[in-house]
């Protein structure tokens, strides 16, 4: 199966994902794959509820046309390669299905509150409508938590609500503040720290949709390092109740 995806040359995709250097949120590009897909007929009509891996191996810019191919993988499974001009630009695979129950215990929690932190848009690049996180709620020593929403302005939000794997974002974010605020306090100044996430590995969705301008608590823990690469733990809950579980990777640039 073969699906094009126009990437359009400007508008609401690429507001606040960077200003002054559009590029399309990796996790954009996954809601286009998962919804060129489900027009081509994948899912019977079903959500994403597992993402067994992704890699995001090249920027999305302004303009690119992209070509998804996919095959059958497992029951309800799909594996996909996206290109651009024969470019490998992601990979990965998607199971589309009922979301599994939340039966996974409650999520982690940095609880030790974050003092002397800066405004969040001093430590990431991100703006309105793709900065998601909005407070840090706590950190530790490998990791933090932030309160935060999927704003409805927000162009990946359709009819009130947006695929729940989109508060990914949210931990990628998140892994970004913490990793700004670790520096910030090393180096005795406040520096931005802009990460790209670069993979998505053993997510279970808990949820099919979360509703926008809700309440969400998004916590990562540091689970291996090999900078500029970074690799994170994560689980985000949605209005008390858990939306995924899973591991990301990043990249930071200084």
């Amino acid at each position: 199966m073969n699906v094009a995806i126009a990437i359009p040359a400007d508008g609401p995709l690429f507001e606040g994902h960077f200003p002054g250097r559009p590029i399309l949120p990796g996790i954009a590009e996954l809601v286009l794959v998962a919804a060129a897909l489900a027009e081509a007929g994948v899912g019977a009509g079903a959500g994403v509820s597992a993402i067994p891996f992704v890699r995001f191996r090249g920027l999305v810019l302004p303009g690119d046309a992209l070509e998804v191919k996919a095959e059958p993988r497992g029951e309800g499974g799909v594996r996909f390669e996206v290109r651009r001009a024969g470019e490998v630009v992601a990979n990965g695979a998607m199971t589309f299905g009922a979301p599994r129950g939340d039966d996974a215990g409650g999520t982690a929690v940095a609880s030790r509150a974050a003092r002397g932190a800066p405004p969040l848009h001093e430590l990431i690049p991100h703006r309105p409508p793709m900065l998601f996180v909005e407070r840090i709620l706590g950190e530790a020593e490998d990791g933090a938590t932030c309160l935060g929403r999927v704003p409805r302005a927000c162009a990946l939000v359709a009819s009130g609500s947006t695929p729940a794997f989109v508060a990914l974002e949210a931990a990628a974010q998140t892994a970004a503040v913490w990793e700004a605020l670790r520096r910030s306090r090393e180096a005795g100044v406040h520096t931005t720290r802009t990460g790209y996430l670069v993979s998505l590995s053993d997510v279970v969705l808990h949820q099919r949709t979360i509703p926008a301008d809700a309440d969400l608590i998004a916590s990562i823990r540091l689970v291996a390092t090999a900078p500029p690469l970074a690799t994170y733990a994560v689980d985000v809950a949605v209005e008390g109740g858990l939306a995924l579980r899973g591991t990301i990777g990043t990249y930071f640039s200084d």
